[in-house]
């Protein structure tokens, strides 16, 4: 299974309720574990196992992710708004010394990157789906971002 196969089967997950798959092919074996923030999420490549795996439950706790200021579910959007279409950590630059992709107040277009979100160590370009004058930014560069969570708020022109 290849790299552009692996990402497809994320994109494609990431639509569903399943958390976990895994898929042995040719004798490798590729896992896709969906846990949530603060779990730890492991890939195993190889020879497909001949023995089912040992657990070892760590009696470490769980880094603190950094305080979130606000939330989808407590703030209220008004107009369109560019969701992010996957779990990862969000750049509003190319790299950082590059100008943002949009700033507030630019006029965007369908299929205009606004942004990127990095998701197990792939960089993914996200584009606005529809046309519109950005009225804010709603999460900060390279700050933690969830499935479905808000990033921009446009106004229609």
């Amino acid at each position: 299974m290849d790299l552009k196969e692996i990402r497809q089967l994320i994109r494609f997950l990431s639509g569903t309720d399943v958390s976990e798959i895994e898929i042995t092919e040719e004798g490798k074996t590729v896992r896709i574990n969906r846990t949530p923030v603060g779990s730890t999420v492991s890939t195993v490549y190889g020879p497909a196992p001949t023995q089912p795996p040992t657990y070892i439950q760590s009696t470490e706790p769980a880094p603190t992710p950094a305080p979130i200021t606000t939330t989808a579910t407590e703030v209220k959007i008004d107009g369109i708004t560019i969701n992010s279409p996957m779990v990862g950590t969000i750049y509003l630059a190319p790299s950082p010394e590059s100008p943002l992709f949009v700033a507030v107040g630019d006029i965007v277009k369908k299929g205009q990157v606004v942004c990127i979100v990095e998701a197990m160590k792939l960089m993914n370009e996200i584009e606005s789906e529809v046309s519109g004058r950005v009225v804010s930014i709603l999460k900060d560069n390279a700050s933690p971002v969830e499935y479905g969570e808000p990033l921009f708020q446009l106004e229609e022109i």
